[in-house]
């Protein structure tokens, strides 16, 4: 399932894959919405998957995080990718990584960092640094310093200004639904 933001008022609007399926199944490209919330039309234009050139592979996740569940919001669940894993709150205007959808106001858009590299024995390894946060960025309760990388470890706690996030170094199984943006 997709989420489509509306523009006016930022409110989640999902799209099943069946849906769209039947869409393209009918030929058509264009799809309107009501927004629930404020009543405005969108009007989107479904891209056909082209046939030209190669596709590029999937990137496949090796790890993930869990937002927990909190005063701010519900629990997401969000895949990590090798190389820079920019994590943030979520913003129309604002590109990250992993957009964590939260009111907290203690969150930056950009907030932190996950480095996921490869040993040279292959094994992954996952490292945090704060991204220049207001309030900074924790693990275990513990301050990072500016400009510090810290090793993560499975079951880690990353607090993020008042949102507790759960690091995990193993992929989503594909039962598992992921927050598409």
């Amino acid at each position: 399932m997709k989420k489509i933001f509306c523009p006016k008022c930022d409110t989640a609007i999902p799209l099943t894959r069946e849906r769209i399926e039947e869409l393209r199944a009918e030929g058509g490209d264009r799809l309107s919405l009501i927004c629930p919330s404020c009543t405005h039309q969108l009007n989107l234009r479904l891209r056909q998957p082209s046939g030209k050139g190669e596709k590029k592979a999937p990137r496949q996740p090796v790890g993930h995080l869990v937002v927990v569940e909190n005063v701010f919001g519900y629990k997401q669940l969000f895949p990590l990718y090798l190389g820079l894993n920019g994590i943030g709150r979520r913003n129309k205007d604002t590109q990250t990584d992993i957009p964590i959808i939260t009111s907290d106001p203690s969150m930056d858009r950009h907030h932190a960092i996950i480095k996921v590299t490869e040993g040279r024995t292959g094994k992954l390894r996952f490292a945090l640094a704060d991204d220049d946060s207001r309030v900074g960025t924790f693990i275990a309760g513990e301050l990072l310093q500016p400009r510090e990388w810290r090793y993560l470890q499975a079951g880690d706690v990353l607090t993020l200004g008042a949102t507790s996030v759960i690091f995990s170094d193993e992929p989503l199984s594909e039962d598992l639904s992921i927050e598409e943006s």
